[in-house]
């Protein structure tokens, strides 16, 4: 196992998941890349909730990550590579369809 991929990816699952207990539980809503507090009308508690699962999931995920891929690394690369994207998909639709829903 090579030391500084572990170090890495337990640094950067850290701070994925500080990142998101601000956004979910701190309400910071300004490190959500592209959120303006001005034009967004939909619910900031649901937005700040689905943002903040994501980064805490994929700081989870990121951490865990060197250690899966000493069992099979082909296999778990596809896996979180889709994870991430698929997830990054739907929190930004969804996200998206928060800010809509409010208007009429």
């Amino acid at each position: 196992m090579f030391l500084g991929g572990v170090i890495t990816c337990a640094l950067v699952g850290f701070i994925s998941i500080f990142l998101g207990y601000l956004i979910w539980i701190k309400k910071e809503l300004s490190i959500i890349a592209g959120f303006n507090d001005k034009t967004f009308k939909g619910d900031r508690n649901k937005l700040a909730k689905a943002y903040g699962l994501f980064a805490i999931f994929i700081g989870i995920l990121t951490f865990i990550l060197p250690f899966a891929l000493e069992f099979d690394k082909s296999v778990f690369v596809i896996i979180y590579t889709i994870i991430v994207i698929l997830g990054s998909i739907f929190v930004t639709v969804y996200a998206h369809k928060l800010n809509n829903s409010k208007i009429k």
